[in-house]
Parts: C-alpha cells; structure tokens; sequence
C-alpha cells in the first residue's frame, strides 16, 4: 500500500480498535488516526458499574494505554466530535471546526442512550450511563443518594440495580419490554426476569409506564406511572436500550437505516467507507434483511474484517463469541446471522 494513505476511524471502542491494529499489523507505513469524542482511552465500557461503585479506578477501565499507540504509531485523537462527513473531498469535518482528510474511512461511532420519544420532555430528569464521559461526578451522587428510580432493563440497567441494592439503596425499578432494543420482551420473559431479581429486593413494576416526573425544589423528584404508583427518587435512571450513534453521518450520501448499512464485508453505499460494530447494520442473506449485532466480540471480530477489506481483501464476517446474553434467565440473541427459531441450542 502507498504510504502516504491516511485512515481514520471514527470510534475508540472494541470496533474501531480491532480495525487499527489490523490496519497497521498488515499496513506498516500508512497514517492511521482514531478519532473519538470520549477523552479516555479504550476502556472495558462493563466495568463501568463497578467504577461507579467505587469498586475500581480509572486506571482498571483501561484496554490499552497511550504507550500502545505510540509504540504502533497510531494517532489517537481524544475529546473531538466529527460533526459531518463529506465523502466527495473524503475528509471529515470536526465539531471544532478543523477538517480532517482520509484516504479511507472506517466508522465505528459505537451506540448511544436510547431515549424514548414519550420521555423527550423529561430528558432533564433522566441520568443515562453509557459510557465513560457519563459518570463525572456521578460516583458522589450516588453515594450521598439513598432512593433511586430505573426506568427501563436492559443488560447494563439489571447490573446497575444489582449495585444499587448491594450499596443499600432503595431502588424502584419499572421494567419496559422494548428496553433491550432492537429486541422485545414477551410477557414470559417480563415474568422470567421479575422473579429472577426477587432476592434484589428491589420493587419491580411490570405492565405499567411511566406518568410524570416532576422535579423537587429541595432537589429529588416524584416519579408516577400509568397505574397511579407515586414513589420519591433522588435520581432517575433511563437504561432503555442503546441505537447506533451516527446522527454525524446523516445526510452525507450514505445509506442509513437505524445504523449504517453494510454488506457481508463491512462495505457502506459509499466507495472507501466502511462501518463496524453496533453503529452499522449488517446484511443477513439468511432473512434477507439487515439486522444490528451487540457484544464486544462481535464488534471486533467485524473491526477486523472492515480493516482487511480496507487493504484490499474480501472477508465476509461472521458472528463470534456468545450467540446469547444471559438477561435475568431470559436469553437475548447476540448474532445477527442466524434466525433464532432456527437455532438448536435456542
């Protein structure tokens, strides 16, 4: 490959990690630049429940230090925005104004908070985590907070309770069956996981939404749903699934559905494009359809192909890891490739 080529990837997770040292384990004189808005390096997003607990540091959130980058000459560009893409000109065009050119580019945006449209007007009341630039000073609120109200139930909303309640905290959960986008809860997976959390003695709601949230002057809030239960929260907690974040992509030509749409290769619409992880929607020829995959495995084993294809490859990917996450003894699909009725170990 010519040297003066210049990837950039635009995400420093399990995605965009896996695409840059694949780039430069086969390309040794190209520039490769990872762009991120978050000011951390690659970090284990899960552990991100014990270090609100105060069980671990900034320091054990750490996949790889700065020294990594360097030793392998990648630049890791931390705390900047990419605000839109201009394919033609191939450059991105940052939130601070600069502009940024590439050769080719991998997006691998990762997802953001999902927040419902019925709570846009209580966007202010909710507290999300999910990711690093979440938690500042999030620690301290929730060790001087002793009630706390979780709307939703996903993966990381069931872990986030289990901390709560083991600190001693009061905490009302209201379990939301499309919390776990893009997958829905049954009625029997609702129950399943209702009584699977009874030992958290936590209260837990079902078949209920939420009302109001009306904040308190003192601080705190009063929180009632549909069916008239009215409880007090320090904080109130949005865990409803996370989307693809690639608003920033949006409008430059590519073709984007929930996340950005890819073939078996990990190719957008786009020449010299690529997207990865959950920020891209993956072509299943199995359903003939496009479908969204979740899981740190996933998301590197498809950085890695992006990363090969770049070079001139053609890999088609295939799920990795787990096919499964276990939700409170419900099981939630992880791959993308199969159809679920179809798998023997469903």
């Amino acid at each position: 490959m010519p040297t003066h080529d210049h990837y950039v990837i635009i995400g420093n997770g399990p995605a965009g990690n896996a695409a840059a040292f694949t780039l430069r384990e086969n390309d040794p004189d190209a520039a490769i630049t990872i762009i991120s808005h978050e000011n951390i390096c690659f970090y284990a997003k899960p552990k991100l429940v014990k270090y609100l607990a105060g069980k671990v540091d900034e320091d054990a959130l750490a996949v790889k230090t700065m020294d990594e980058y360097r030793r392998r000459h990648i630049r890791l560009r931390l705390g900047q925005t990419v605000a839109h893409i201009d394919p033609d000109s191939r450059s991105l065009h940052l939130a601070h104004m600069e502009t940024v050119h590439y050769t080719d580019l991998i997006i691998a945006s990762g997802a953001k908070a999902r927040l419902l449209p019925s709570m846009k007007p209580y966007a202010d009341c909710l507290t999300f985590v999910t990711e690093f630039n979440d938690t500042t000073g999030l620690r301290k609120k929730i060790a001087d907070s002793s009630r706390f109200f979780i709307f939703g139930g996903d993966l990381v909303g069931f872990k986030f309770l289990k901390m709560l309640t083991d600190m001693g905290k009061q905490v009302t959960l209201l379990l939301y069956p499309r919390a776990f986008w893009p997958h829905r809860l049954t009625k029997e997976m609702q129950d399943a996981i209702v009584k699977n959390l009874a030992p958290t003695n936590a209260d837990v709601l079902a078949d209920d939404d939420l009302d109001t949230i009306v904040p308190e002057d003192r601080g705190g809030y009063w929180v009632t749903t549909k069916q008239g239960v009215r409880t007090q929260a320090d904080l109130v907690f949005s865990f409803n699934g996370l989307i693809p974040d690639v608003d920033f992509a949006r409008g430059c030509g590519l073709d984007i559905d929930h996340g950005i749409l890819v073939d078996e290769t990990m190719r957008t619409s786009l020449d010299r494009i690529f997207a990865c992880g959950s920020c891209a929607q993956i072509y299943n020829p199995d359903i003939n359809t496009y479908t969204t995959s979740i899981g740190w495995p996933n998301a590197q084993v498809q950085g890695k192909v992006a990363g090969l294809n770049l070079l001139g490859e053609h890999h088609k990917v295939r799920p990795a890891g787990r096919k499964y996450f276990d939700l409170e003894g419900v099981k939630i699909k992880t791959a993308w490739w199969e159809d679920l009725e179809k798998d023997e170990d469903a």
